[in-house]
Parts: structure tokens; C-alpha cells; sequence
């Protein structure tokens, strides 16, 4: 019997299995970098949202009414054609005068009319490029139309009775954006402290000027002003 041959009897070799890691293969998946346009956008609608919830929750809040007293007192009402350039104009006093932010055209009538200083309650405007030509005094004190500050009013009020006292610094104009909200909050707080007007009556007048109802808080400001309290932070102010 013919042995088969050496090669056919070899078994054949058992290749090592290679060893199969534990860790699963790790997958990277990488996003689009944004592009900076995108992001400015993105950002610009958040804050859009933002501000259309803010608004949402304050008219649901509700919006601010007229004192239910009728007015114990009597003022001029607001003039449009009074001075040309300014808009919502009326003379409080004589030395105070009020309205909405006058154009290079109303200053210049407003300084032909007697005006001496002009103060500017906006936050992010500048009346010096119009005052350009004029011998005006200007001060400005940036408000908020919808949050007035006790602290504020006080500097606004002393600025209003250092002028009053100076034969070069009287009359006085003051003005915000619409000459109705931060001149309106503005105006109730001197009657109510130099002139001694019930809160109601200085409401009713800040109504008389286009007040923007929405600012619910303001009038709730004013009832609550603490009138002595500010006569005695006036009388420490510089």
C-alpha cells in the first residue's frame, strides 16, 4: 500500500485570528462651520423674538388709564404750528418750556423766542450737530421712557431751578424723542414738586400730551413719588 505523499498528510495551519478590538470605530461628524453673516443673523431674529414677547407681555398686562378724579387744575394744550420745527410744544412756565425733539430749524426759532438752555432727556441722540450756530446752552440727561428714576428727576429738576435763577439761563427747553413719555414723567414730577399739583392732575396733563398708554408703570411712578423726599435730595445735590 503506497503511503500518500508527506505534503498531503500535512495539516494545514490554523491562521491566528487577529484579535478584534472592544472599541467600537469612533465616528466624527463635524458641522458646517457657520459663516459670520449667518450667525449676525441668527442672533438679529433672536433679539427680534425677544422684543415681540416683551411687548406681548405688556399689553397683556394692560395699558395705563387716566385717573378716574376728574382734573382740579387747567394748562395749555399741545401746539404743533406754535414754533416751526418743534412738534408737541407748550410753555409750562415762564421759564420752562416743553415739546418733541426740534429739527436745526427749531432751535433756531426756539432761540429767537428766548429759550437759554435746552435739555435733552434721549439716551442715544446728540443735539450738538443742530445746535451748531446757536449760543444755547445744552445739558442732556438720558431717561428711559418707560422707567422713570427717582435719581433722574432729581438731577433734571435741579437743573430746571439752577436755570430758573440765572437771567442767562432761562427759559429752558426740554424735549425727548416725542416731547410725550420721558418729558411727559418729567413735567408731572416739576408741577408736582414746584407747583404743588395732586399726582391726578399731573397725570391727566402727561395724558394731554400723547402719552404712550403703554407705559402703564409711569403713572404708577408718579402717584408714588415721594415729593418731600425729592425737595430734600434736591437741596444736597451740587
Amino acid at each position: 500500500m503506497q503511503r500518500a505523499p508527506e505534503a498531503a498528510r500535512k495539516k494545514p495551519s490554523k491562521r491566528r485570528a487577529r484579535p478584534r478590538s472592544s472599541k467600537s470605530p469612533v465616528v466624527v461628524h463635524r458641522l458646517p462651520k457657520r459663516s459670520k453673516g449667518t450667525i449676525m443673523r441668527t442672533i438679529s431674529i433672536a433679539i427680534k423674538i425677544r422684543l415681540i414677547l416683551c411687548g406681548i407681555a405688556m399689553i397683556l398686562a394692560g395699558c395705563a388709564t387716566r385717573p378716574s378724579v376728574p382734573p382740579t387744575r387747567s394748562w395749555p394744550g399741545p401746539c404743533d404750528t406754535c414754533i416751526a420745527g418743534v412738534q408737541n410744544f407748550t410753555k409750562v412756565s415762564s421759564t420752562l418750556w416743553r415739546g418733541a425733539q426740534p429739527t436745526e430749524e427749531g432751535f433756531r426759532n426756539l432761540e429767537s423766542a428766548g429759550v437759554k438752555t435746552v435739555i435733552s432727556l434721549r439716551e442715544h441722540h446728540d443735539d450738538l450737530p443742530l445746535l451748531a450756530g446757536t449760543k444755547l446752552k445744552y445739558l442732556r440727561i438720558p431717561m428711559d421712557a418707560w422707567h422713570p428714576e427717582e435719581a433722574e428727576l432729581v438731577l433734571f429738576l435741579k437743573a430746571v431751578e439752577r436755570a430758573s435763577k440765572d437771567p442767562d439761563g432761562a427759559p429752558v427747553f426740554v424735549h425727548c424723542a416725542e416731547g410725550r413719555d420721558r418729558t411727559g414723567y418729567s413735567i408731572a414730577a416739576f408741577r408736582m414738586v414746584f407747583e404743588d399739583w395732586t399726582p391726578e392732575d399731573a397725570i391727566h396733563e402727561m395724558f394731554d400730551f400723547r402719552f404712550n398708554t403703554i407705559w402703564f408703570y409711569n403713572p404708577a411712578f408718579l402717584k408714588n413719588l415721594d415729593v418731600e423726599r425729592v425737595r430734600k435730595l434736591m437741596q444736597m445735590a451740587p
